[in-house]
């Protein structure tokens, strides 16, 4: 079963993904920066009413609960909650932490999107000059996902990143190339990167050459 109609379930579906004894639970908070509790309290409510015994629980987190400047954030500590949660309720789980995704979706909440539409608008943004992050191309990640599926009883935590991290300043430049266009920003000295933990479960990365460059001229290569 898959919950959702987003980025994530989309790719599933895609895919042709179908099994009784998985449930894929895509319809989570779609905008990092939300801090309406109602928003949060109703996908803990979903979840606990979607939970069987009988299935694994296959649940999105973010890999970004390792930023320790965003430790303070509603929607990490959502995230920290959820994945408590699941280790305690639910029997059979997966706990995927995802990067920023890359995709076919007009949600202006997803970074890069936010990033394509300020620079082609010209609109002024501010950006964190230490921060870093990791992208992974929504299409690769049912297939990366799909060894764990296979298995019938799991308890299991993944940290999926799929890039390397690039730099924010970095990655402007690269979205800049691809879109043909410099936008405007201004820049604080914050931000930070960070390392996934060793304990944190199996980590996954997409070793494929220039993997970020060509995922920005996929996804965005025919607005320039």
């Amino acid at each position: 079963m898959i919950v959702g109609n987003g980025l994530i379930a989309s790719a599933f579906i895609n895919a042709g993904f179908q099994s009784s004894h998985h449930v894929i639970f895509a319809s989570g908070i779609s905008n990092s920066t939300e801090t309406n509790p109602g928003a949060y309290q109703r996908e803990l409510d979903l979840i606990k009413n979607t939970i069987n015994p009988k299935t694994v629980f296959v649940y999105f987190s973010t890999t970004s609960i390792y930023d320790p400047t965003k430790q303070d954030s509603m929607y990490i500590q959502h995230k920290k909650q959820i994945e408590n949660y699941l280790r305690n309720q639910a029997p059979l789980y997966i706990i995927v932490r995802l990067p920023i995704m890359i995709g076919p979706t007009a949600n202006p909440n997803t970074l890069i999107n936010y990033l394509v539409n300020a620079i082609l608008s010209q609109t002024p943004i501010q950006l964190h000059a230490k921060a870093c992050r990791h992208l992974l191309d929504v299409d690769d990640l049912v297939s990366l996902l799909m060894p764990f599926l296979n298995e019938e009883k799991a308890q299991k935590e993944l940290n999926i990143p799929g890039s390397q991290p690039i730099k924010i300043p970095d990655l402007i430049h690269e979205i800049e190339n691809v879109l043909r266009t410099n936008g405007k920003y201004s820049w604080l000295d914050a931000g930070a990167c960070y390392s996934i933990p060793l304990d944190a479960g199996q980590c996954i990365y997409v070793n494929r050459e220039n993997y970020i460059q060509n995922m920005l001229k996929k996804y965005f290569g025919h607005k320039n």
